[in-house]
């Protein structure tokens, strides 16, 4: 079985959908589902919240995240391509 995702914002209901060329002639099932909208919505945060669990912080080793990226960033650039 062959599966072709297509991510579109419809605009009318006649749709061009070129990628499914190569499945002409053959007997297909198509499934249209709306997608969730996300449950963040840019420029919605709430900022207050964010600052005071900043401020609420304890004991919090900096040093320790620090090093985490520096060893993260060293790791990946041994993966890239």
């Amino acid at each position: 079985m062959h599966a072709v995702r297509i991510r579109r914002k419809l605009e009318s209901e006649t749709l061009h959908l070129p990628e499914l060329k190569p499945l002409i002639g053959k007997a297909v099932e198509i499934i249209v589902l709306e997608e969730a909208t996300p449950g963040i919505t840019p420029g919605t945060g709430d900022w207050d919240a964010a600052i005071k669990a900043v401020h609420e912080l304890e004991d919090y080793d900096y040093e320790a995240f620090r090093k985490q990226r520096d060893y993260d960033l060293r790791h990946a650039q041994d993966h890239l391509p």
